[in-house]
């Protein structure tokens, strides 16, 4: 029986994406933090191992170091930086396990939130206006006449970030020159973009590419309900049918040369009803389970293509809604809509309504990984880290 290994496998989507594995045929083991985790206590992980968290200093090392030590065919990551390890340790893993992931140099182009900007603009795509920042120290004055005539207000983002991590609002040209040396230094190189104001829907598109990578299946997940409630992860979403953007990302992915899984962060702007690109995610997104339920199962369409296997006949049946209990708790004890939303948060139960963290045998996961993101609630530092956008200190 071949062997996959879920990398950052405490996650609650690494249930999800365990009992795919399972079902197409698979044995499954996660890679965890510790045992506080949801997918440490899967029911369909057949082995675990800890102390293993990409964020951690040394990672690669140990990573590197445990599959030399323990055989798996297929690596699948549920994290940035777990697909930015297979990236760019891919000619070190070859040799000891199946890797589908692009070359440092393609992953960069759709990671970096810039260069997938410049292939944005470049091909016609569309994308909120941006400005480069890449290569200006503190000071900002070689691009000055642009800047000062930019449409505020506007988003100032690092270029290689997640959750939202160092985004910062600035309403004028005098914001951005205060706080940008400062995110520069804490982050790295950035963008500034347009900030697309509040009213569109934020929408999610996961597409899988053939061995040539031609795009040969794809969702679209509508986030209905997110938290933090001013931007952040789903707590609530839908499956939706729209095959036209769906293309888009699919040609995005082409003019990149990328092949293999990749998950698209998009906004649609509330004026115009257009439905802008902002980033993409290189792994299988944390409210995925949605997608699967609609017969999208991208767990074994990686495992297969990694294998160079044919992908296998699927059929996309949108209308699947998933929603993040724990989030969705914090979400109404937050948001002023808690009584009025649509759909209504009242309603629990539904002949196509799943569940991020809770999947149907598996409390004890359910228990330890609501208690472990209880804890990680308490610590300011992961607070502040998913707080959503900065406004202007």
């Amino acid at each position: 029986m071949k062997k996959v290994l879920i990398l950052d496998g405490g996650a609650a989507h690494a249930m999800a994406i365990a009992e795919c594995l399972k079902k197409s045929g698979y044995a499954v083991a996660v890679a965890c933090d510790n045992k506080n985790e949801y997918g440490y206590h899967c029911r369909f992980a057949d082995e675990r191992f800890l102390g293993l968290d990409s964020h951690q200093v040394g990672y690669a090392e140990r990573m590197i170091g445990l599959l030399k030590e323990h055989h798996f065919d297929v690596l699948i990551p549920t994290s940035d930086k777990a697909a930015e390890f297979m990236s760019f340790h891919k000619e070190e893993l070859e040799p000891l396990t199946g890797v589908l992931m692009p070359s440092r140099e393609v992953f960069k182009k759709g990671y970096d939130k810039n260069e997938l900007m410049a292939v944005c603009r470049e091909n016609g795509f569309p994308h909120p206006l941006t400005v480069d920042l890449k290569g200006q120290e503190d000071h900002l004055s070689t691009l000055i006449s642009q800047l000062s005539t930019f449409p505020y207000p506007g988003l100032l983002k690092p270029n290689l970030t997640s959750g939202g991590r160092g985004m910062t609002l600035v309403n004028s040209l005098e914001e951005l020159q205060a706080v940008y040396p400062e995110i520069r230094r804490q982050y790295g190189e950035c963008h500034l973009q347009r900030f697309v104001k509040a009213g569109g829907r934020q929408v999610k598109v996961q597409v899988m590419t053939d061995a040539e990578g031609e795009p040969r299946y794809s969702s679209v997940i509508w986030k209905q309900r997110y938290y933090p409630v001013n931007g952040g992860s789903s707590c609530c979403n839908v499956t939706i049918d729209e095959p036209e953007v769906a293309e888009v990302c699919g040609k995005v992915l082409k003019a990149i040369g990328w092949v293999g899984f990749a998950d698209f962060d998009l906004i649609e702007d509330p004026t115009s009803g257009e439905l802008l690109i902002m980033e993409i995610n290189p792994r299988i997104p944390a409210c995925v389970r949605s997608a699967f339920k609609s017969g999208m199962d991208f767990a074994t369409m990686i495992a297969d293509a990694t294998f160079g296997q044919p992908l296998r006949e699927y059929s996309y049946s949108p209308g699947k809604r998933l929603r993040h209990l724990g989030f969705d708790v914090l979400w109404f004890l937050k948001s002023p809509s808690r009584f009025k939303a649509k759909p209504s948060w009242f309603k629990f139960f539904g002949r196509d309504l799943y569940y991020q963290d809770w999947i149907r045998g598996n409390f004890v996961a359910f228990f330890r990984g609501s208690w472990g993101n209880f804890k990680k609630q308490l610590d300011p530092e992961f607070r502040k880290a998913k707080s959503g956008t900065n406004r202007k200190p």
